[in-house]
């Protein structure tokens, strides 16, 4: 017992260090340039992941994503500027939108039967506005705020057992022959909060590193949680972007070139990254709240790693991306793992 409340205290107490550096960046910090000089153009970006590309077909399988964010405009101006911002102040805004749809299935997938011990099967079809905020603190550390509202529908109606049974049929993949079983429908909602900040570790002559700590909170029917955890990146010229984000993550990606530029020179870098959840409520687990449907006993905390490539060339982000995420319910018996492959145009 005395080691449960020890790791939970850990826990808590490294989402409390990582808020901290967020909002109260003391002199200490490294600095940055503001960001409203040098404001990014419009991106749209093409997100896969899949657990196939790990060697693996169980739980969280596929995901699909496209999104699009417009070029950065001033913040002291339409609606963004009514926002209140606590602990930093806002340069550039951007607004964007995104489309995607998650599927998830038990490990079983010849079984007819409902599997009362396992991961439901389901579907997650979503759309969703995106607010963007970047500016720096007090202590000059360049942060990326993300706001974004979700609106979608779990269920039959999110055509995840279609979009499933044709990529398996396409690839000659086992059928799943349970989504009989999935989760009813019902309409999901998720508010997703997410700051980021950027400190600049060293800068050497052949390859610079920096890290990029954040926090944030989902509120919803879809996900309910608390999030903390760091990206540490390493390469050449490292953007002055806040990492890579995978599609399950509370941010999303901000990149886009300078509208100043009107081409980068190739550049690289690797990542690892590591992020803690404290889980409140999960619908692909906990099922639905107001009527019988398959459920397991979720576990309050879990743990992602992730590590990865992105390339850039010219106006073209490409990257690569395996995540490894740690037991997500009672019973599963090892970690889960996904890669993930992201195309970005930026213009």
């Amino acid at each position: 017992m005395s080691k449960i409340i020890t790791n939970r205290l850990l826990r808590a107490g490294l989402g409390g260090l990582l808020a901290a550096g967020c909002l109260r960046a003391g002199a200490g910090g490294a600095t940055g340039a503001d960001p409203a000089a040098d404001r990014r153009g419009a991106v749209l970006e093409v997100d896969e992941e899949n657990d196939w590309f790990a060697g693996t077909d169980r739980h969280y399988t596929q995901g699909a994503r496209i999104v699009y964010l417009g070029a950065e405009d001033r913040a002291d101006r339409g609606l963004a500027a009514r926002l209140p911002a606590v602990g930093f102040q806002p340069s550039a805004v951007r607004w964007g939108g995104e489309l995607g749809q998650s599927i998830y299935t038990p490990e079983n997938l010849a079984a007819r039967l409902p599997q009362t011990y396992d991961r439901p099967y389901a579907g997650w079809l979503y759309t969703g506005a995106v607010l963007q905020r970047r500016g720096l603190t007090a202590g000059s550390l360049p942060t990326l705020e993300n706001i974004r509202l979700q609106l979608g529908v779990i269920g039959p109606d999110s055509f995840a057992q279609e979009q499933q049974e044709w990529a398996h049929f396409a690839g000659g993949f086992q059928r799943a022959r349970g989504w009989d079983n999935q989760l009813p429908n019902k309409p999901g909602l998720a508010l997703k909060v997410q700051r980021a900040c950027r400190l600049a570790a060293w800068q050497g002559s052949v390859a610079d590193v920096d890290v990029i700590p954040h926090v944030g909170a989902s509120l919803g029917n879809v996900d309910t949680s608390l999030r903390a955890g760091a990206q540490l990146r390493l390469g050449g010229r490292l953007p002055d972007d806040f990492g890579r984000q995978t599609i399950d993550a509370l941010a999303i990606s901000d990149g886009g070139r300078p509208v100043s530029l009107a081409a980068s020179p190739p550049t690289w870098y690797v990542f690892a990254g590591v992020e803690g959840r404290a889980v409140g409520y999960n619908a692909f687990l906990d099922g639905n709240m107001f009527q019988s449907s398959l459920s397991v006993d979720k576990r309050p905390f879990v743990f992602e790693l992730q590590s990865g490539l992105v390339i850039q060339w010219s106006r073209v982000d490409l990257s690569f991306v395996i995540a490894f995420r740690s037991e997500e319910f009672v019973g599963q018996d090892r970690w889960d793992d996904f890669g993930a492959i992201t195309l970005r145009w930026n213009f």
